[in-house]
């Protein structure tokens, strides 16, 4: 990225990143000016446009006042929910290995059982690509209902509160606040009640104008959980 010109695309995408960042972690730019130590009008122009480059330099210092690797500012074509983009070492590649195989067949699984009970209720679901908003939409009518799943493999070592789970909750949303598509509902399906459950208790959806929800398996289909505004 040093020597690379960004297309007007990849330069609106960095825009995304930071103020999905900066706002699901509740940051104004006066506080994030504080942990940069850049000036709050130089933030917000970063983030609306007014400045279009970002210097290189910077991106450190933004990557560590936020909490993420240089990645999520730098690797503009990857999913930036993904684990990877989180400053994180604790898995090896075995266990990133056996990660990813548990979270496929939780996918499988989740898709097999969430469809009939979300066809039944009259909607029509389509699975969506690796990196949308949502890894199925369910339609009806003028509702478009995005639900993403997640898979949590072990609560004692990423608990929701402070760890990787609640970092990638918070991509997540940070990726739904700047998500241009239509959309009228969102929901994160996880595989243990207890995730959802702290989603919910820890979590004022204060920037999302839209239902939200957590979602998790049951014999007959789904329970939802509902987030308070």
């Amino acid at each position: 990225m040093p020597n690379k010109s960004l297309t007007d695309q990849e330069i609106q995408e960095l825009r995304k990143r930071l103020r999905a960042r900066r706002l699901f972690l509740d940051l104004t730019y006066q506080e994030l000016a504080e942990k940069t130590g850049m000036s709050k009008s130089t933030l917000q122009r970063y983030e609306t446009g007014g400045i279009k480059n970002l210097p290189y330099s910077k991106i450190p210092i933004l990557a560590e006042a936020l909490g993420v690797s240089t990645g999520y500012f730098t690797d503009l074509d990857q999913d930036y929910t993904s684990p990877n983009i989180l400053k994180t070492n604790s898995f090896n590649v075995a266990d990133r290995t056996e990660l990813i195989e548990r979270a496929r067949k939780f996918e499988d699984e989740a898709i097999a059982r969430i469809t009939p009970a979300l066809i039944q209720n009259g909607y029509t679901v389509e699975k969506q690509p690796h990196g949308s908003l949502g890894d199925i939409v369910a339609i009806k009518g003028k509702e478009a209902w995005h639900i993403d799943f997640k898979f949590t493999s072990d609560l004692e070592k990423h608990p929701i509160g402070t760890g990787r789970t609640y970092q990638e909750f918070l991509f997540r949303l940070g990726r739904l606040a700047v998500y241009q598509g239509k959309v009228t509902k969102y929901s994160i399906l996880t595989n243990m009640r207890v995730i959802g459950q702290q989603m919910i208790e820890r979590y004022n959806p204060r920037h999302i104008d839209i239902e939200l929800s957590v979602l998790y398996l049951t014999r007959d289909g789904y329970e939802e959980l509902y987030f308070q505004k």
